[in-house]
């Protein structure tokens, strides 16, 4: 069998991805082709530090090729993956996939997720889910193309560290979105049948990818196991991020269990942004007993931020280290980037 080798885009395969992209139908006509060009040898000169850009070449020919971008940790996100029609069935996709799991893994980046059709799509559908990928949000099933977003969360999560202290755990994903503490967000959870413990991760986002939408990204959580409850959200009070401002969000905790909970924290923020407090300190939440933070994040004018993502969305992400859990919880707060100044 013929050796799938997975490596960096170079320029000398522009020909052969176009040639990809005319079977997938973003090429169309000459025009399009010229673009297309023109931005594939654009993306082989000038790489842009968060985009890992593969391709899978078989004797001597690139059959496949996919992108992760990694701007944020802890997010990633696996971004157009697509094969030659003539190579399907033979393990390029998995390649592909799989080498995308092990870069999100050395950009520190557990959390990866990938847009896909919500229906009819069974060969993309089968390889998502045997790398481990479930949906977050279901999207609208009569939308052909694109539409759904489906979540992997790796090894070192509290998603993955849940499941495999409850490996009959039932998983769950909400229709559309519900409310949890005044936000409306979707939700993937699970729950042991037995016991009953469960655990939720609720999700800021929109199907698709619309000019307008938001980065998919964990806005809430909820853990009940044993006498340990606590749930969270981050709420921003405004919306935007511009160059020389500051956006202002919350982080409220809730302690649903019987005994006091101490947590401590970090926060993961865009290189060179400022946190103001920098994260949260150690505290303690009595029973039944809730504590909101307010939090400033300035974009300095020195700074710049990526000027082009699947989203215009710069997150700032907590984690909460919990006593008896061996993975932090985890919520983010995102604002859409705007380097205008309003005058």
């Amino acid at each position: 069998m013929t050796k799938i080798v997975v490596r960096k885009f170079q320029e000398r395969d522009v020909e052969d991805v176009a040639e990809i992209f005319a079977q997938v139908g973003l090429i169309r006509n000459l025009e399009d082709r010229r673009r297309s060009l023109k931005h594939l040898r654009k993306a082989a000169r000038e790489p842009e530090w968060y985009d890992h850009y593969f391709v899978a070449e078989m004797d001597g020919k690139v059959v496949g090729r996919v992108i992760l971008e990694a701007a944020y940790p802890p997010y990633s996100e696996l971004i157009n993956l697509y094969v030659h029609s003539d190579y399907r069935g033979r393990g390029v996709g998995s390649s592909l996939a799989q080498s995308c799991i092990e870069a999100a893994a050395a950009q520190r980046c557990p959390v990866l997720s990938v847009m896909t059709d919500p229906v009819g799509n069974l060969p993309a559908h089968r390889l998502y889910s045997k790398f481990g990928f479930r949906p977050g949000i279901l999207g609208d099933p009569s939308k052909k193309r694109g539409h759904m977003w489906l979540f992997r969360f790796s090894e070192k999560t509290c998603v993955s560290e849940f499941r495999r202290r409850h490996p009959f755990a039932e998983p769950s994903v909400s229709q559309s979105k519900v409310d949890f503490h005044g936000r409306l967000l979707y939700r993937m959870a699970w729950r042991d049948p037995q016991t009953g413990e469960r655990m939720g991760s609720y999700i800021e986002g929109q199907p698709s990818q619309t000019a307008e939408g938001t980065m998919p990204r964990i806005a809430g959580f909820s853990y009940e196991e044993k006498n340990l409850g606590l749930e969270a959200v981050v709420k921003e009070q405004t919306n935007v991020i511009r160059r020389g401002e500051t956006s202002r969000f919350a982080v409220s905790l809730w302690n649903l269990g019987s005994g006091t909970l101490r947590i401590t924290s970090d926060a993961s923020i865009p290189e060179g942004t400022e946190l103001t407090p920098q994260s949260l300190l150690p505290i303690e939440i009595d029973p039944k007993n809730e504590k909101t933070i307010q939090f400033e994040l300035t974009w300095p004018s020195s700074c710049n931020l990526p000027e082009f993502t699947s989203f215009p969305t710069v997150p700032v992400t907590f984690f909460f280290e919990i006593e008896g859990l061996e993975q932090p919880l985890f919520a983010s707060a995102g604002f859409r980037r705007e380097n205008r100044v309003d005058q």
